[in-house]
């Protein structure tokens, strides 16, 4: 009898409860976008705001440098195991991740790093006997939705013409969805523009404010007066001599008219500077976690506080490498798998983030330990100094 209920007690605990249909708000089984950034200022432009956001000189600058320090680490396919099949598996899938260029397609996906999650659509092909992608094409992330079928499994859906508000069921092994930072249960994952928008927006508003300021006391202000006892032909006499200042060096007026040049105090443009360098810096520390690498002011300089702002930089996109390399991995280098060599061990393709000094520490110490007895096996020098199955032999 205990045994009944414990499993009856199991088996409730084993049940989903909460589940994402019967939570969210839901029009045809589609997830709404959570962020409210989105909502709130997107005007029915949705992602295409964040778009635009790149168009600020320091937000493409500081994007590219996190999408650079991933591109600039050498990625490397490991073999499921040591065993001949295995390393057959890791060989074929580096050729096609080679052939299809797998930074170019890393900046792509990158993108979702901004907008929240990217889409790429794999076009296989067949060559040499085996089953191929050609290609992995980013799609605009704008034409997919999120739905939860009745099961409460979250599916990716295209939006067409004929489907525009529920999208189209996508075909398996096709569509690979990737999603840097995911919250809760939000499968749009949340997107940096939501913490670069304001500064963006507020620094925009700082450069409109100091360029009307520039124009408006960037040159002095011409103040003519004349005697009471002027005529009007004395008078228009005085105004083209004012419009001339603008263009002449020289002007001539009649005896007892003055032009003076009224200077307009300046210390308000400190103001317009100071907002526009404080939001870079906020831009910096979003994308980046630092601001030592792109915001340093003045000649001077501190090692130390460039040296963390680096760590964390290279932290940071460490983290973003290894996001893609398990999406990766679960999906278009399963699918290669899966397709031609049914069953064999599932290579694992990474980013090498590894310091050269700590690869120099590292070799030292594979000496000593070699000298007192200790064996390494050939997936370990494969593995740890990123070296192919041809680089070498061990006797």
């Amino acid at each position: 009898m205990a045994k009944v209920e414990q499993k009856t007690a199991m088996r409730a605990l084993t049940v989903e409860i909460a589940h994402l249909r019967d939570e969210v708000p839901m029009f045809g089984g589609v997830l709404p976008n959570p962020d409210k950034v989105l909502s709130a200022r997107g005007g029915g432009k949705g992602l295409e705001i964040y778009e635009n956001l790149e168009a600020d000189a320091h937000v493409r600058a500081v994007i590219n440098k996190r999408k650079r320090a991933v591109i600039s680490r050498e990625w490397v396919v490991n073999p499921g195991d040591d065993t001949p099949l295995g390393k057959e598996a890791a060989g074929m899938v580096r050729r096609h991740l080679a052939a299809i260029g797998l930074d170019r397609i890393t900046v792509g996906f990158l993108d979702a790093i901004m907008k929240g999650y990217a889409v790429g659509e794999v076009m296989w092909a067949v060559e040499n006997g085996e089953i191929k992608p050609a290609a992995v094409r980013l799609r605009d992330p704008k034409r997919f939705v999120f739905t939860v079928n009745k099961d409460g499994a979250v599916e990716l859906r295209l939006l067409t013409q004929q489907s525009p508000s529920t999208g189209i069921e996508l075909p398996e092994e096709k569509f690979i969805v990737f999603t840097p930072e995911k919250r809760s249960e939000n499968p749009y994952g949340f997107a940096l523009g939501n913490s670069l928008f304001w500064p963006v927006f507020f620094k925009r508003k700082g450069i409109t404010f100091w360029l009307t300021f520039c124009d408006k006391y960037g040159n002095p202000t011409c103040v003519g007066t004349y005697p009471a006892s002027a005529s009007r032909e004395d008078k228009t006499c005085l105004r083209e001599a004012l419009q001339a200042i603008a263009n002449d060096s020289g002007i001539v007026v009649p005896q007892g008219m003055e032009i003076k040049l009224l200077e307009a105090a300046r210390s308000g443009i400190d103001s317009y500077e100071k907002l526009v360098r404080y939001m870079d810096e906020q831009i910096s520390e979003v994308v980046l976690g630092e601001t030592g690498t792109t915001n340093q002011s003045g000649t001077g300089g501190s090692n130390a506080r460039d040296r963390v702002g680096n760590e964390v930089r290279l932290e940071t996109a460490k983290a973003d490498a290894d996001a893609l390399c398990e999406v990766l991995n679960n999906t278009l280098v399963k699918w290669i798998i899966d397709q031609n060599m049914p069953g064999a061990p599932l290579p694992k393709v990474w980013r090498d983030f590894e310091d050269k000094e700590d690869q120099v520490e590292k070799a030292g110490r594979d000496v000593k330990l070699t000298q007192v007895g200790v064996k390494f096996t050939k997936s370990y020098y494969m593995r740890e100094y990123n070296l192919q199955e041809d680089d070498f032999e061990l006797t």
